[in-house]
């Protein structure tokens, strides 16, 4: 980031042409396709009533010249029958309709904004009451998005620190009293934290790593409950990695916020500094500075990054390169140390170890038996709602480093990279240790998810965490609920490839093998989904693997314009053939999703509840396909840039307020408060207004 100073800018794309102008041309639609529901039905409703007008002025006519103009002349005149026309054409047609939706629309509209909604369209109010399945993802939307560390993994036994240790209870004391003991708990143990983690944040902020070790002593409450406290296990160089990691592996930083005040003129701001960053991130940076009392602005100083890979759904983790200080200043540059720090998702990052590292600073060879224990650990925390991060390094000098990056930018020029990872390697890393992130439900969400439940709607979670915590999380906020997951069971499949590489897919309930299927061709996109079929035609025309379709004749394109004003887009499966819900929770991995034929997705998606784990952007506009295919009104929710698809192509598209500005425009709602409940809140709004409607056209 240059800070000051003067320098030349090269703009080597503009507009569309850039990564963000073709997302962003992805997502703009047509305005012929722009026709929702509610448009359809008040056309059909005005062809309706101008059929029946033409209808009666014909038969008037007929009628006048057959009979009343021969045996009444002077009854009715040509110029009295005249009248008579214009009269019925005046009285039959509602003209007075448009003015009263947009005032209704108008009025919910602005309702739903007092309800943290705010609406792109009018038109797409009316979309709220048909909406059949809700696919939302996990942070910020079903949770708080605050996370905080609660355990940490750093030896080679697979044993948990707990940071806070849980008081044993006391008999006979009251609520008052109880609260009290449990505040001054966290108070004392807070003080021991910062006592023994004080001197070696010091000497890391500082990069004297050779100063002696210093034991701090344990106090008799540590003893009493058995749990060992952060102080204790300070001292190893595994705990000293993790922190180190922790900080530099590490967006976050403290950075002055201007917010626009409610309730005063958008000129006036707030200024005040905050931690901004993504929410493990923060959890990280908090856990340093916190309880460990880590000087994170000095480290990053003394230790300078020199260059990031940063995390992405597609690699769902993030490398970062720094230059450890050096205590002599006489050591040449090349020989320096430089550290690269991994972080992201266990199941991933472990795979690229070779080595793991023990409490006695040892680096033993990383074996499946190792591995094994530590997704043991995994799923165990993941069974209880844990997010868990993995963190490994590798240590490789400076003239080391400065090859890697002179082999990636050679390799780079002449495309032959199988895996572009920045220039930093692929494996041969060291397991240092695991994080677990709580991530606690929002309150309202369980009893939101209920009563869409109950309004015969479909809550689907679609996030990129593993199935585990993602099973966990939806069990938390009602998605798995006991009457059907528990009592009936959870449904999985696994994949199973022969010698031949065929793959073949069992299907299980409660562990129970139900079938085998080996899957037939796989759809890869719905093509009588115009916005799907437009994103992947553009995406196809801009890596210069196909050309645009030629434009049809003007005549054709009226009557598909004239059509698609009065009927509904025809669903991928003809009416009897709908699917019939069974009463049984799924969870599938984003990586089985791409095995999946017609049959697998009548079978995955015919489950009452739903959870997609480990999800990509890509997949998760699949997901959406899918739906639509088999009839079902869809909303989605999403807060990146990659979700513009998604949010583009469901038929409500629900963007948050913390989400990107390219999210923003595909979707045709932003939630103010980035709450799930709002959702629901907006779907009880819409229904109201159906019932609202129909009274006013039958007034009319």
């Amino acid at each position: 980031m240059v800070e000051q100073g003067t320098g030349e800018a090269v703009v080597i794309a503009t507009g569309d042409n850039t990564v963000l102008g073709k997302m962003s041309r992805l997502t703009r639609g047509e305005s012929s396709d722009d026709v929702t529901g509610l448009h359809r039905e008040v056309n059909r409703f005005l062809l309706f009533v101008v059929l029946a007008t033409i209808t009666g002025i014909i038969i008037l006519w007929i009628t006048w010249g057959a009979w009343l103009n021969k045996d009444h002349h002077s009854f009715v005149t040509f110029k009295a029958n005249v009248v008579n026309s214009i009269g019925m054409i005046v009285g039959f047609l509602p003209l007075g309709l448009p003015s009263a939706v947009t005032l209704v629309l108008t009025i919910v509209a602005k309702r739903m904004y007092r309800q943290r909604v705010l609406v792109k369209s009018l038109q797409i109010v009316e979309t709220f009451n048909s909406v059949s399945v809700i696919a939302t993802d996990k942070p910020g939307t079903l949770t708080q998005n605050k996370m905080t560390v609660t355990h940490l993994l750093w030896d080679t036994e697979g044993v948990y620190k707990v940071p806070l240790p849980k008081p044993a209870p006391v008999q006979g004391e009251t609520l008052l009293q109880t609260v009290r003991r449990l505040s001054m708990g966290v108070v004392n143990t807070a003080q021991r934290l910062s006592v023994g983690a004080i001197s070696v944040a010091r000497r890391l902020s500082s990069g004297n790593v050779n100063q002696p070790k210093r034991m701090p002593s344990l106090s008799d409450d540590d003893e009493r409950h058995n749990i060992p406290s952060i102080a204790s296990e300070v001292q190893t160089e595994a705990f000293k990695d993790l922190l180190v990691g922790a900080a530099l592996c590490n967006n976050a930083e403290k950075q002055i916020v201007q917010d626009a005040q409610i309730g005063q003129d958008v000129s006036k701001m707030k200024s005040e500094l905050r931690l901004v960053g993504d929410a493990a991130d923060t959890a990280l940076y908090n856990l340093c500075v916190d309880r460990c009392q880590v000087d994170i602005d000095a480290m990053r100083k003394n230790n300078p990054r020199l260059k990031v890979l940063p995390f992405n759904s597609s690699n769902k983790f993030m490398i970062s390169a720094n230059e450890l200080v050096s205590v002599e200043a006489s050591v040449p540059q090349g020989e320096r140390t430089v550290l690269l720090i991994m972080k992201g998702a266990p199941d991933i990052v472990i795979q690229r170890c070779s080595s793991y590292k023990t409490n006695q600073d040892q680096n033993l060879p990383m074996n499946n038996e190792m591995k094994q224990k530590l997704f043991n650990r995994q799923e165990l925390l993941g069974k209880n709602g844990y997010r868990v991060i993995a963190m490994c390094q590798l240590k490789v000098t400076r003239e080391q480093y400065d090859r890697m990056i002179e082999r990636y930018t050679e390799e780079k020029r002449s495309q032959s990279i199988a895996e572009d990872l920045n220039g930093f390697p692929s494996n041969g890393y060291c397991f240092v240790g695991l994080f677990s992130l709580l991530d606690p439900p929002q309150t309202e969400v369980p009893d939101s998810v209920l009563k869409a439940r109950r309004a015969q709607i479909r809550v689907a979670m679609v996030t990129g965490d593993h199935p585990t915590t993602a099973k966990a999380i939806a069990k938390q906020v009602n998605i798995l609920t006991t009457e059907i997951s528990e009592m009936n069971g959870v449904d999985t499949f696994k994949i199973e490839h022969s010698p031949t590489g065929q793959p073949t897919l069992k299907l299980y309930r409660n562990d129970t093998l139900l079938e085998q299927h080996v899957p037939g061709t796989v759809t890869r996109i719905d093509p009588d989904n115009k916005n799907a079929r437009k994103m992947v035609q553009q995406a196809a025309i801009d890596a210069g693997e196909a050309e645009p379709d030629p434009q049809p004749p003007w005549y054709k394109r009226a009557w598909a314009s004239c059509r698609n004003q009065v009927s509904e887009p025809k669903s991928d499966l003809p009416p009897s053939s709908k699917m019939e819900y069974i009463p049984y929770g799924i969870v599938v991995t984003g990586a089985d999703i791409g095995y999946m034929d017609d049959f697998m997705w009548d079978w995955v998606l015919s489950h009452q509840e739903l959870v997609f784990a480990r999800t990509t952007p890509e997949q998760k506009l699949r997901i959406v396909v899918e739906f639509q295919r088999r009839g079902e009104i869809v909303a989605v929710t999403g807060d990146g840039t990659n979700d513009a698809p998604a949010l583009k192509c469901a038929h409500l598209g629900v963007a948050m307020q913390s989400g990107t500005e390219v999210s923003k425009e595909a979707g045709d709602m932003i939630l103010l408060d980035n709450n799930f409940s709002s959702i629901i809140q907006a779907i009880e709004t819409g229904r109201l207004l159906s019932d609202n409607l129909k009274k006013v056209a039958i007034y009319l």
